[in-house]
């Protein structure tokens, strides 16, 4: 008899500390204690990490922003894009864009759209760094001509992606920082 009482005892206990593990692991502190110290935190829903698939997501679409434009979307591609950078890479864009670069597409009707061509993707460091090639393509519509000149322009960009919370703004939770230009890839 007192065996079968320790025994219920046992698994009464064990229920119970069941249950307030489970309900522990559903709260929003989290508690890391030390033996001097106690701190807590509030439990994050999303994890920070984010995939390659993200990463070249993200990279085509900063592209894009970027390079492909037309005399309408330059302003505001830029802007958009310019959210997306630390100030230095954001300057860094912004000086290949000059007065010359919008003249083309304000008073010689340009139109750009960019091509990605290769894309590598390093995740073993922190922040993750990417390295791309691409063609832009510059073509200039004159209306009174049936002849369209096409160029062809290619290039290359190193970036680190510095990883942070996803927002409204920036969905991928994802900036650019330490933007550089780079010449194009050739078949050395």
């Amino acid at each position: 008899m007192a065996l079968i009482f320790v025994i219920v005892a046992l698994l009464g206990f064990a229920g119970f500390f069941a249950k307030k593990w489970y309900d522990a692991s559903k709260l929003e502190n989290v508690y890391v204690v030390f033996p001097d110290k106690t701190f807590a935190g509030t439990r994050a829903d999303e994890s920070l990490v984010r995939s390659e698939y993200e990463i070249i997501a993200f990279a085509r679409m900063v592209l894009e922003k970027a390079l492909a434009h037309n005399e309408y979307s330059l302003e505001e591609n830029l802007k958009e894009v310019s959210e997306l950078m630390d100030k230095e890479s954001v300057n860094n864009l912004l000086s290949k864009v000059n007065e010359q670069i919008e003249s083309l597409y304000k008073d010689q009707n340009a139109v750009s759209k960019v091509v990605l061509e290769e894309i590598e993707v390093n995740k073993e460091t922190h922040p993750h760094e990417v390295l791309l090639y691409y063609n832009t393509y510059l073509h200039f519509v004159d209306p009174r001509a049936s002849v369209y000149e096409d160029k062809q322009a290619p290039g290359g960009l190193y970036f680190q992606v510095e990883i942070l919370e996803r927002s409204y703004k920036n969905p991928y939770g994802l900036q650019i920082r330490k933007l550089k230009f780079l010449s194009p890839k050739t078949d050395k």
